[in-house]
């Protein structure tokens, strides 16, 4: 029983590590989230910075800055910036989902450990019960086999019993 309860006790322990870990990767989670947003933000102020420096330069080159293609070139640099800033958003959503599943996967693996603790004291249980049957078995066998061999009686067939055996007693 013993060794049940250490298994037991170690399979807790595993539990509460992997529960910490799932905790710990729901955070990194919603860190990644954050981090993705204010890298998006920062990326998107960029692209609208350059998108002013080739308006002023188309400008300052004496172009008609809405008309033509120095407004493709406009719409074209916006559309960059656009895509760049996207990228960064769904950068950092697929580093969420990976935490978001590393944090399942450790709630599964705890939830496992649980059960696996459970079962560690009822295996312990049925083990003890099991080496109590082996030793009554083992008794009664022995019982039968003396009896047999007339150990319990006051003797017969030349075969003392139990009480001459011990002087009596």
């Amino acid at each position: 029983i013993n060794s049940a309860q250490a298994q037991s006790a170690n399979a807790n322990y595993q539990a509460q590590f992997a529960k910490n870990n799932a905790i710990t990767a729901n955070q990194n989670a919603e860190y990644s989230v954050q981090a993705g947003q204010e890298k998006a933000q920062l990326t998107s102020l960029r692209a609208r910075e350059a998108q002013g420096e080739v308006t002023t330069a188309l400008a300052a080159g004496g172009l008609d800055v809405n008309t033509g293609s120095a407004a493709d070139v406009q719409k074209t640099e916006k559309e960059t910036g656009s895509l760049g800033t996207q990228q960064v958003i769904d950068a950092a959503a697929l580093q969420a989902y990976g935490y978001r599943t590393q944090s399942t996967s450790f709630e599964a693996e705890a939830q496992l450990k649980q059960a696996e603790a459970g079962q560690a004291m009822t295996a312990g249980e049925i083990g003890a019960a099991g080496g109590l049957l082996g030793a009554a078995s083992s008794i009664s066998g022995n019982y039968a086999k003396f009896a047999k061999m007339g150990l319990f009686s006051g003797g017969g067939g030349g075969q003392q019993g139990l009480s001459t055996l011990d002087g009596g007693i």
